[in-house]
């Protein structure tokens, strides 16, 4: 089969994984027309969209010469023997798939919109002009920037060289005064720019290069209550889905889901922090010019829960957290009830209903719907009693000022640093950095101590002065699921009545310590 039979490549490089702004169908339509026009049909469509990590391991859209970590066979991250540094690389899967097909001889050649939206790494280059000179392949960009005709000239290939050199050096350019002007607006405490974090928006009045936040109230104050449910055992896709009910839009004006909402909460932002990267790794967080949604204790306790699949409460009770796109629970007390011999219960099917069954033998099974009533009516009783106005609350915070605590832990932090680079110096011994980093720890330990007393939650918040009767009908599934655990244990005993009749004193309920 000839090269003028074969069919064509298309390849088409998306800058956002969540959607095109471009249009992504009037951009293939019109590599399908160049493809016709050059004589040939359409192997295959290969898009490519860029993507990088964030620190919740999510995918998030990067730059189209961002690098990642080459790694063998085995996953292993490939080093520079004399630097021992990661090797980097633009990954760029969809386009092997290109080279791929041009080396077996299943296509006649590619075609892009742009040689930079092919390449801007010369080794992407190099593998292209070797594969289309071994196979007398073709490349092609509609603006006429990549061109390589039948493996080929030496002056195709020698242009295709010097264009992927200089759509690298001005991918570097940008990614260095943006990394620069980004770095100076943190160490300014300036806000960097971009898309605002829900919960506030752009000082209009703000000085020329000193870019502030101001409060959206009504965002804050659900910012706010959203945390309070979360540090309370509530799922980030119960938070999202109230607010969807509410109707409130996110900053895009798009719908809310579990992961919109993560990202929101986990913003430095709220709590008036700027995050200054090192360049190894590192980041240091420093004062913003804008007023703190959250105090910065509790903003590092939502964002400790929110990577842990479970949560223990005041009173130990530990409740699973559903953060993820997975079932919630709906059922009061599975999971965190427990059976008589110890094991905790879970909600099952059968032919008399939905039940509770012992989760380590079959010696256990009790009506959902009644014992869920059952729980909710003792809950409520105990949160109409007088005594209840203080139940659980947390003691009152000591007089801790906390600036200063926050200020002596970043110094403190920073004297780490110094000393680190003195021991690697040499200018100070093993034994004193040792002694040093101990004397720090034990300091820092006691700060984050006085710290954390500080943004200790309140776990029955809402009921405070409040009919308990409503408030407990107007909350969701997993609120329900929180109170409850906090107020009292459950335990299933073994029903002292015979017959297919709910036994209410085979629920035990006892206050929680």
């Amino acid at each position: 089969m000839t090269s003028t039979d074969r069919p064509w490549d298309i390849y088409l490089r998306l800058s956002d994984f969540r959607g095109d702004p471009d249009g992504f169908e009037a951009r293939e339509a019109r590599l399908r027309a160049e493809v016709a026009r050059l004589g040939g049909t359409v192997h295959r469509v290969l898009t490519e969209n860029d993507l990088s990590q964030a620190a919740n391991g999510r995918a998030r859209p990067a730059s189209a010469f961002k690098r990642v970590p080459v790694r063998d066979r085995a996953g292993r991250v490939q080093r520079d023997p004399d630097t021992g540094k990661p090797v980097m690389r633009v990954h760029r899967p969809r386009w092997q798939d290109v080279i791929a097909d041009i080396k077996t001889r299943r296509v006649a050649g590619v075609v892009a919109e742009d040689l930079d939206r092919a390449a801007r790494d010369p080794r992407d280059m190099e593998d292209l002009i070797d594969a289309c000179e071994a196979t007398g392949a073709s490349a092609k960009s509609l603006s006429g920037s990549l061109s390589l005709t039948d493996g080929g000239t030496d002056a195709e290939q020698m242009v295709a060289r010097v264009l992927v050199a200089q759509a690298r050096k001005a991918s570097q350019d940008t990614a260095r005064r943006v990394k620069a002007k980004r770095a100076d607006l943190a160490a300014d405490g300036s806000y960097g720019g971009g898309r605002r974090p829900f919960g506030y928006r752009p000082d209009p009045d703000a000085a020329k290069g000193h870019k502030r936040l101001l409060i959206v109230p009504a965002e804050a104050a659900l910012i706010i209550e959203a945390v309070r449910q979360i540090l309370a055992g509530v799922s980030l896709k119960a938070i999202a889905r109230d607010w969807r009910e509410r109707g409130v839009p996110t900053v895009k004006g798009g719908a809310w889901s579990a992961e919109i909402v993560r990202d929101v909460l986990t913003k430095p932002a709220l709590a008036a922090l700027v995050p200054v990267h090192d360049g190894e790794g590192r980041v240091e967080y420093r004062p913003a010019r804008w007023e703190a949604i959250l105090e910065r204790e509790r903003w590092e306790a939502l964002c400790a829960a929110l990577d842990s699949p479970t949560i223990t409460l005041p009173n130990g009770t530990t409740i699973l957290r559903k953060n993820g796109t997975g079932n919630e629970p709906t059922h009061l007390l599975s999971g965190w009830a427990r059976c008589h011999c110890g094991a905790p219960v879970k909600a099952g099917g059968g032919r008399g209903g939905r039940s509770y069954v012992c989760t380590a033998s079959a010696h256990l099974r009790r009506a959902s719907a009644a014992s869920d009533a059952e729980v909710a009516g003792h809950v409520i009783a105990r949160l109409e009693r007088p005594d209840a106005a203080t139940l659980l609350a947390p003691p009152p915070a000591p007089g801790v000022d906390a600036p200063p605590l926050r200020e002596e832990r970043r110094r403190l932090a920073e004297i780490g640093r110094r000393q680190a680079a003195m021991h690697a110096l040499g200018e100070i011994s093993e034994d004193e950095l040792r002694s040093g980093s101990a004397t720090r720890r034990r300091r820092l330990a006691q700060i984050d101590a006085a710290l954390a007393a500080t943004v200790a939650p309140d776990p029955l918040a809402e009921f405070r002065g409040r009919d308990p009767r409503e408030v407990w009908a107007g909350l969701s599934m997993p609120r329900k699921r929180a109170v409850a655990a906090e107020v009292c244990r459950v335990t299933f005993r073994p029903s002292t009545r015979r017959g297919p009749a709910f036994d209410p004193d085979s629920v035990q309920i006892e206050p929680a310590a």
